[in-house]
């Protein structure tokens, strides 16, 4: 075993759920550390301003707290993502203004990647239509690496397993992101969340999920997958 010198911190500005790390985000920060194609899963909530260690085990990676415990663990894999039809900005913004009657409640309103708050990157994603749902999304100005743009994806799926069909508040337990363009500050992108390969139902407390980020011209830049569990 074998362990990695510089801690991760997500600093406390980076949080989903209150008072825990973004879990796109916090992805990012974890899996921008090791080799190859990565998955991670994760295990607890994630502590903000905490020094947390990458640690190598005989399967992969933990992302450990000051105690010892997983917070977070990663492992190689090999990528499959599903694909969807794009979706235009303009129809992604039109969603978007529906977003506060599909989404009455917010149950995350501090985060900083779908919160309510001024400074929040608004990933407010509504239906299209057709079991869908999107949002415009534009790049932040302070963005220097995809970290902004795993949050944005983790939350735009997040509000199709939250809120489409049968709605239920629920957290990522795993997540990966394939990215196949370079995102600039400034420029502006259409979201959409869907079932991706899987069954669009709930399996118990389980729901997958894929979403995927189209530029203007409707090519697909990024695109994830992740397992959501229902909050009981």
């Amino acid at each position: 075993m074998g362990e990695h010198d510089e801690p991760i911190r997500i600093g406390g500005w980076f949080q989903g759920p209150t008072g825990s790390g973004n879990g796109g985000w916090s992805s990012y920060r974890f899996a921008s550390r090791l080799p190859g194609d990565i998955t991670t899963s994760i295990r607890a909530p994630i502590p903000l301003d905490v020094d947390l260690r990458v640690v190598a085990t005989a399967t992969g990676w933990e992302l450990v707290d000051p105690g010892g415990a997983a917070i977070m663990t990663a492992t190689s894999w090999t990528p499959s993502f599903a694909t969807t039809r794009p979706v235009s900005i303009a129809d992604a913004r039109a969603a978007r203004a529906d977003f506060e009657r599909f989404v009455p409640e917010h149950p995350v309103p501090f985060c900083f990647s779908c919160g309510t708050q001024h400074d929040s990157m608004n990933v407010h994603a509504a239906p299209v239509g057709d079991d869908r749902v999107a949002t415009d999304w534009t790049v932040p100005d302070w963005a220097v690496d995809a970290g902004p743009l795993w949050a944005a994806l983790d939350c735009c799926s997040a509000w199709w397993v939250g809120f489409s069909r049968e709605p239920r508040v629920a957290y990522t337990v795993q997540y990966a992101v394939e990215q196949a363009a370079e995102l600039h500050p400034g420029e502006t992108y259409a979201l959409v969340g869907w079932a991706g390969d899987h069954d669009p139902e709930w399996d118990g407390r389980k729901r997958h999920a894929a979403s995927a980020a189209f530029d203007a011209e409707g090519r697909c830049v990024a695109r994830s997958v992740s397992l959501w569990v229902a909050a009981r």
